[in-house]
């Protein structure tokens, strides 16, 4: 086992939340003993910055580079709005970051650089569709305060969305509202 492949189970494994990160856990789930642990990571908190630094990684700087390859930038803003606002198996290890992060000083920093790298391709984005930087930063506070709201919730009332029915009818919604005319 790589050090990336520990790094990839204990990123899945928040999805749990972050309390459920174990080396017993991870060590089970791969059907490994610990030992092969100790070679990669001295403790789990250096595991946890690993799958924090692999979870910035996918579901920020890949994730970005997935939708620069589409043509239009409206396009972009939309399939973001789309796979962002449907919380998916990755919608929970997002929760579970959020939630983790007012617990775990060593979550803050990470997500606070991961969000305003976020918020700055929002700001792209906005700017690519022809707004003005001021607005296009008001706009992208707007679509990114609306998605850390909907992890709230998540975390506060799961239920919310979990029709698939109304969670298309959300996405809908928000194309709607988040996308300028």
């Amino acid at each position: 086992m790589s050090a990336e492949d520990w790094a990839d189970a204990a990123l899945w494994s928040l999805a749990e939340g972050v309390d459920a990160l174990s080396v017993e856990r991870l060590s089970r789930g791969l059907g490994v003993t610990k030992g092969g642990f100790y070679w990669h990571f001295k403790d789990r908190a250096d595991v946890l910055q690993a799958a924090l630094a692999r979870w910035e990684q996918l579901a920020t700087t890949e994730f970005i580079q997935r939708l620069e390859a589409l043509p239009d930038p409206r396009q972009r803003l939309h399939q973001l709005l789309a796979l962002t606002f449907d919380l998916g198996p990755h919608g929970r290890i997002e929760v579970a970051i959020v939630a983790g992060a007012a617990s775990d000083p060593r979550i803050q920093p990470v997500l606070a650089r991961v969000s305003q790298r976020r918020l700055d391709y929002l700001v792209k984005l906005y700017r690519a569709l022809g707004l003005p930087a001021r607005e296009a930063r008001n706009w992208a506070l707007q679509a990114y305060s609306t998605y850390v709201g909907l992890l709230h919730l998540a975390i506060a009332n799961p239920e919310t969305l979990s029709a698939s029915r109304a969670r298309a009818d959300y996405i809908q919604h928000v194309a709607r509202t988040l996308i300028p005319a």
